[in-house]
């Protein structure tokens, strides 16, 4: 059990050692992806998305995860090789993270981790690789590409001057409706009606009180209350009104082609521009992930184009063919 919690940690299960010829699903260089590597990367993604997704949403991300699968595998393989080349210590740093790993799980010592992934047929040098294979890419790119990415207040400023819709709050009103239908009934009388109510409403009456009372909207048992709404979400004659009469006032009688409306508005705040300060550190960091993710399509697409790749016809469903130009068989 306790094993079997540590190699979730890991993200995918680790099959154990068997004497049998693997199915080759790609070779990256001089380094090949086998069918059970694919199996268990599927595996671990499916797990994952089930702990924290349900329904349409873990439909589409799993359709969506399991067409990059092969890709990410792929990506990893290529950040594998060049940490390789890049940092010349790894049998150290694979040393550090199997301490960090153990102080991180309270395994008593090395001997007792032996033991748990011996259960599973692993070695030790083996969970290591593992342990450098989550780490090294992460490593990788935080220097090729994460550590290159600075942001500073001038282009912060102009992406706040040449993008004023995103920091705009838009204008809203809290209001309140009466509404008297035309449907068999003869529209002067319901529009005397409406103006007789809208007069007892402007003269100081309960809008709520007067709603519940003469209202034939379903928002008559609420005293009439649209709630708070935005431009766009009423009728655009309704709308007028809501968006130009004082908070606290009642508009004129409003015709509509099923009948006759009268609002008051409860509440208003005015459309306004967050002021830049406000917005600053959070519009840098905006910048700074939307720069991570173009230069890491890059760096990808340049190891992609610098490596020699194969994939297996077989398995071509698996591969966003986004990056790069897989050669098939």
């Amino acid at each position: 059990m306790r094993t079997a919690c540590l190699l979730l940690l890991l993200g995918a299960s680790l099959p154990a050692r068997a004497e049998v010829l693997e199915e080759i699903v790609a070779k990256v260089n001089d380094e090949i992806i086998t069918k059970t590597d694919l199996e268990a990367e599927d595996e671990a993604m499916t797990a994952e998305l089930y702990r924290s997704l349900s329904g349409p949403e873990l439909d589409r991300r799993l359709a969506e995860g399991k067409a990059m699968l092969l890709r990410r595998l792929i990506d990893r393989r290529l950040l594998m090789q060049r940490g390789e080349r890049m940092f010349t210590e790894l049998d150290k740093m694979g040393d550090t993270l199997v301490e960090q790993f153990i102080d991180y799980q309270k395994i008593k010592d090395k001997a007792e981790l032996q033991r748990l992934l011996a259960q599973e047929g692993l070695t030790l040098p083996e969970f290591k690789r593992r342990l450098l294979e989550q780490q090294v890419p992460t490593e990788v790119l935080r220097y090729e590409v994460g550590g290159r990415v600075a942001i500073g207040d001038k282009e912060v400023e102009a992406y706040y001057r040449d993008h004023p819709q995103e920091f705009t709050v838009p204008a809203e009103a809290t209001v309140r409706e009466i509404v008297l239908l035309t449907e068999g009934a003869d529209p002067a009388q319901r529009r005397a009606q409406a103006e007789a109510v809208r007069a007892r409403a402007a003269a100081g009456e309960d809008f709520a009180a007067l709603a519940k009372e003469a209202s034939q909207a379903g928002t008559k048992d609420s005293g009439g209350l649209l709630g708070t709404i935005h431009k766009g979400d009423i009728a655009p004659e309704l709308e007028a009104s809501a968006f130009s009469i004082p908070a606290g006032s009642v508009s004129p009688v409003i015709e509509m082609t099923h009948g006759f409306h009268v609002l008051k508005v409860d509440a208003r705040t005015e459309e306004r521009l967050k002021p830049l300060e406000e917005v600053r550190e959070a519009t840098r960091d905006k910048i700074a992930d939307q720069r991570y993710a173009n230069d890491l399509q890059t760096f990808l697409d340049k190891s992609w184009n610098e490596a020699t790749i194969w994939i297996n016809p077989k398995y071509a469903d698996r591969l966003d063919r986004r990056n790069g130009k897989p050669r098939p068989a």
